[in-house]
């Protein structure tokens, strides 16, 4: 049996031109395709959380504009100059009120901040627990920023606590130029 060459050459040709098609075309084609539906997929997960951050996002922005509304608030009830003399009057007329005895009430330095000057007062009171409470409250609802730095309470008898405040008056060095 013997095979012309040319019937070999015609099934040599047969098999070779699908096989080189397929290395050379259907190949590269199907792992562009591979390629590309696997950038689809991340880009479709990557998506599916956009959502999500661009809620995260939102809520950065809301809690920034809290405290940009804050921090004017905060620096509106800072006053320019200390005014001690005046706070030092409003401060006795709310113990008082508060049903407290005032003791003493001192300045005890004057301190240099960045922006802020800081007045250290000084002021002990004694009477009930409930009217030291309520003083502390009082200073909270002034006008006039007043952190509490230091609280010592001590009971001096059943009824009656002695209670020592540092306060700092905080004023504005600068004048305003915030």
């Amino acid at each position: 049996m013997n095979v012309p060459i040319r019937y070999f050459a015609l099934v040599l040709v047969l098999v070779a031109i699908p096989v080189l098609s397929w290395l050379t075309v259907y190949r590269p084609a199907n792992i562009a395709v591979e390629n590309v539906a696997n950038e689809i997929k991340t880009r479709t997960k990557q998506l599916s959380q956009f959502s999500e951050v661009n809620a995260q996002y939102h809520q950065l922005e809301d809690a920034i504009d809290y405290l940009d509304e804050a921090s004017e608030v905060a620096t509106s009830r800072i006053p320019i100059q200390h005014q001690a003399e005046q706070w030092l009057g409003e401060a006795s007329i709310a113990a008082e009120q508060s049903g407290l005895s005032v003791r003493s009430v001192t300045i005890t330095g004057n301190r240099s901040g960045s922006e802020l000057g800081i007045l250290p007062v000084n002021m002990e009171v004694s009477g009930s627990f409930a009217g030291v409470y309520e003083l502390i409250q009082r200073f909270e609802r002034m006008e006039r920023m007043i952190p509490i730095n230091k609280l010592n309470i001590r009971r001096a008898t059943e009824t009656t606590v002695e209670a020592t405040l540092v306060l700092h008056l905080l004023y504005d060095e600068e004048g305003g130029s915030r």
